[in-house]
């Protein structure tokens, strides 16, 4: 204390800056009889109280204050050091108590106290030098005496106090800061930082304190190095506590202070990023060492208490640092805690952090046999979040693992670079598992299972005899546990959708997600509602459909958070269904940010199937084909890039129906004879296999529309026969829908109205055209003009007509919508974007002012961009300017 005064708050220290979000929360807190100030050193405790106690002066509180050390142990000199700091609130001289015996002592400080009025606040600051059984003692019993609840005491201190607290919490008068509230926030670090001229961006700063998680001496020895250093900023990036300075600050003031027995417990104990006593039992070899943990909290160690249920514990990272540092100097084996942290995690069942220390200890082989042992591949499905992250830690290892070993976490690593289209590296481990398979049955129908999942992230069909196989292996259960047959039915469900079978897609999609459920692995669970959902929605059941879509939601956004994969694949697919009801703008703000998620992220081609016919059915009820084709070549590049074959002829047959609609005749065939769909390709079977093309055009489909614009009908109907004809089982509900609408366009032009006027008539009855209207207003072969003179047709009942009336009037207000956009071909809402845009607004900006969701304003924001054929907003701005649609 040498140069200071011991009564009064030093005046300056490591911090300069009034910690204001924290003395907002002790105003709030209000004066209670004990209110302590917990931590290790270099938190600013002693900063904080003084800025406290500042601002208490200035109400005109009554306080006084102590500064501790080691000399005030003693009873008597701690009772000396309380009397002495009350000398400035007595009115008259206190007189000499140096002499007297601590019981008389305590007399005398008692008597002081109660000439005070009001509320008095004690500061003490290192309370924790002079803390002892013998000081404990006579701070519970200043405390308990009901003569002094006037007094209000502040212990700032690194360690808690011992004496007994309960009455004061029960009573409300006990307020503990500890290391929680006393880290800087990212604004305050902000303004230290600013106070000491050194200027940090956002990003500089909320890194740093993430990593020292607001440390008050980590900022102030950051300030000091970065300011004395020429490439000072570089230090911020690699700061931690094995710096020099660093470590001289926490050997010096912490860890040489520290009993030997503690010392070697904590550099023991630093490889484990977190611990508990049950852990610690286990790598230390005895309970009786594993019991110094109760003693941390004894000297003030920088130690958090974890949230949750175990008394988990983990050291401040920089102060790990340093311990990792100072554990290595001195030859401690890190790795093989580690090692033994491992099997203690996968004893308790705790795979995932089993195989976190498996491979922190080096031991790859470890972690894999781990992961074997427990299900391997399976892991993927289990619990509510899926088990990707295992296999995400094990792939960056699979060069150390000898993979021939663990078939079954190999499989595993199969599936998760499918899943991150890493379909080269899927192979290669599939490769492996099956050299490691041979001979082996019930490995066999792991394998089995699995590659036929591979076939749906690879864009391959299945065969019949793998299907087959795959029946079988349900039906001889033994080897196939719960996950394993959850999958296997997903796997035929998936299957037998695609191939318009879709009752039992149905069927096993049920019974999938009971399995999955009984194996207690809701992740698994929630892909099966897309398979029940498309089926619903092919079935022509769209409330079913919606129910499946809405529920794998509202489970994802649940289990795993908002924004997930599998989030945006029930947002995509209900965006389907949305656009096909008729309702393009609640599609189009799902689609906004799910679908690029979607063409990002884990998919298969389904999925990216149904969302770019959901984008195209959008753009093209707006009468906006130039985004549409913009959207086209966007869609076709992610096909090519994830080697989606189908998905690329899907978009190639789009774009030749999409150029027909425009009324682009000789182009549009050009393009479909190049691109697979030439009159040649009409005769192939498969390639006009309707149940195997769930979704888009086919060339059958193509030339009997092409034909029909060219004014050929004869030609269009020979061509529409044959496929009728060919077809081995009947179409799902919307093609039954298409179909039937050009047989009515064929009819119409073949001038046999009474026949078309009968079909038009069994189509409005027998099918729910309210949930797939849009297909009215988007099929070419028939015009929305000629439907409405077909329903005013004598053959026509006029219940039926009424009802056609009411669709046709919604797909008339969509035509006269898109008609009555802009002529430069931008929507209402675009033009209001681009005008918010221009004036400088940001996406968040532009959403607040239009009411929609930042990702909308992205959505539209890329139709712009395609339509000016620009890629930054600042040229948007200006082409538009210079050709007019906004005003300079």
């Amino acid at each position: 204390m040498s140069g200071q005064n011991r009564f009064a708050p030093p005046t300056s220290g490591q911090q300069t800056i009034k910690r204001g979000d924290l003395l907002r929360q002790l105003q709030r807190a209000g004066l209670r009889r004990l209110t302590t100030i917990v931590a290790p050193a270099g938190y600013g405790k002693t900063s904080l109280a003084a800025q406290w106690y500042k601002l208490l002066k200035e109400e005109g509180v009554s306080l006084c204050w102590a500064s501790l050390d080691a000399e005030h142990m003693d009873q008597a000199t701690f009772l000396l050091a309380l009397i002495d700091a009350l000398e400035p609130l007595l009115a008259e001289d206190g007189g000499d108590a140096g002499n007297l015996p601590a019981s008389a002592l305590l007399s005398v400080l008692a008597t002081r106290l109660r000439k005070l009025e009001g509320p008095v606040i004690v500061f003490l600051d290192d309370y924790h030098f002079a803390q002892t059984d013998a000081t404990e003692a006579l701070m519970a019993k200043i405390l308990a005496d009901p003569s002094l609840s006037h007094v209000k005491l502040v212990l700032v201190t690194r360690s808690p106090p011992r004496f007994p607290l309960s009455a004061l919490r029960l009573s409300g008068e006990f307020k503990q800061f500890g290391i929680a509230e006393l880290g800087f926030s990212d604004s305050e670090a902000r303004e230290f930082f600013a106070c000491k001229g050194i200027h940090l961006t956002e990003e500089q700063v909320g890194s740093f304190n993430r990593r020292t998680e607001g440390w008050a001496v980590a900022l102030q020895m950051v300030s000091l190095l970065v300011s004395e250093v020429d490439e000072g900023y570089s230090i911020l990036a690699s700061f931690d506590g094995g710096s020099a300075d660093m470590g001289s600050y926490l050997s010096e003031q912490v860890f040489e202070h520290l009993p030997e027995d503690i010392r070697l417990f904590l550099i023991e104990t630093a490889a484990l990023p977190a611990f508990n006593r049950g852990l610690l039992e286990a790598v230390l070899e005895g309970g009786a060492r594993a019991g110094l943990i109760e003693r941390l909290n004894q000297h003030a160690l920088p130690v958090t208490l974890l949230a949750g249920p175990g008394n988990w514990m983990r050291y401040h990272p920089v102060f790990n640092a340093f311990l990792k540092e100072t554990a290595s100097r001195r030859g401690v084996d890190a790795k093989r805690t580690l090692n033994r942290a491992a099997r203690w995690f996968e004893a308790q069942g705790d795979i995932e952090r089993a195989v976190q220390h498996a491979l922190l200890a080096d031991d790859a082989n470890l972690a894999a046999r781990i992961v074997e042992t427990a299900g391997g591949w399976r892991r993927i499905y289990a619990t509510t979040r899926g088990g990707a992250t295992l296999f995400q830690a094990l792939s960056g290892r699979a060069a150390e693992i000898d993979l021939g070993r663990f078939p079954l976490a190999t499989l595993g690593l199969a599936i998760f670079c499918a899943k991150a289209a890493q379909l080269d590296a899927a192979n290669h481990y599939i490769a492996i598992a099956e050299r490691a398979v041979v001979a082996d049955e019930t490995l066999a129908k792991d394998l089995r299972v699995v590659r036929i999942l591979m076939a749906l992230y690879m864009d391959r069909w299945a065969s019949a005899a793998d299907l087959s196989a795959l029946e079988d292996d349900l039906q001889r259960p033994d080897g196939v546990e719960l996950i394993h047959r959850a999958l296997a039915l997903n796997m035929l469900s998936y299957n037998f959708l695609i191939r318009s079978e879709l009752d039992r897609a149905l069927h096993y999609g049920q019974l999938a997600i009971r399995a999955f459920r009984d194996g207690g692995a809701d992740f698994g669970a929630m892909h099966l509602y897309t398979h029940v959902g498309q089926a619903s929605f092919l079935s022509g059941d769209c409330a079913s459909a919606i129910s499946a879509y809405d529920q794998l939601i509202r489970e994802a956004q649940t289990n795993i958070g908002p924004g997930s994969d599998l989030d945006a694949v029930g947002q995509v697919l209900k965006a389907e269904l949305l656009s096909i009801r008729g309702d393009t703008e609640a599609a189009a703000e799902t689609l906004g940010w799910a679908l690029p998620h979607l063409e990002r992220h884990d998919t298969w081609f389904d999925l990216l199937a149904a969302g770019f016919m959901a984008e195209q059915r959008i753009l093209r009820m707006r009468g906006d084909h130039l985004a549409a084709h913009a959207a086209m070549d966007r869609v076709r590049a992610v096909a090519r890039r994830r080697g989606f074959d189908r998905l690329i002829r899907l978009v190639d047959g789009e774009r030749a129906l999409l150029l027909l609609a425009s009324g682009d005749l000789d182009q549009a065939i050009r393009h479909a004879e190049a691109n697979g769909f030439g009159a040649q390709a009409e005769a192939s079977d498969r390639a006009n296999a309707l149940s195997i093309h769930l979704r888009g055009v086919t060339p059958s489909l193509f030339w009997t529309r092409a034909y029909l614009a060219l004014g050929e009908p004869s030609k269009a109907r020979d061509v529409f026969n044959r496929l009728i004809t060919r077809q081995a089982q009947r179409p799902h509900t919307l093609r039954a829908i298409e179909l039937e609408l050009i047989e009515i366009g064929l009819l119409t032009a073949e001038g046999r109205a009474d026949l078309a006027a009968t079909h038009l008539s069994d189509l409005v009855l027998t099918m729910p055209l309210a949930d797939y209207r849009t297909l009215l207003h988007l099929e070419h072969a028939v015009r929305l003009a000629d439907l409405r003179v077909l329903a005013d047709h004598p053959a026509v009942a006029d219940i039926t007509r009424k009802r056609l009336e009411s669709l046709l009037v919604v797909a008339d207000e969509a035509q006269h919508a898109s008609a009555g956009e802009d002529m430069s071909g931008f929507t209402s809402r675009e033009r209001k974007v681009m005008e918010l845009l221009s004036a400088g607004l940001s996406n968040k900006e532009i959403g607040r002012a239009l009411k929609l969701s930042d990702n909308t304003i992205k959505f539209h924001l890329r139709n712009i961009f395609a339509k000016l054929n620009v890629s930054t907003r600042t040229a948007a701005v200006s082409v538009a300017r210079d050709k007019g649609i906004l005003s300079r």
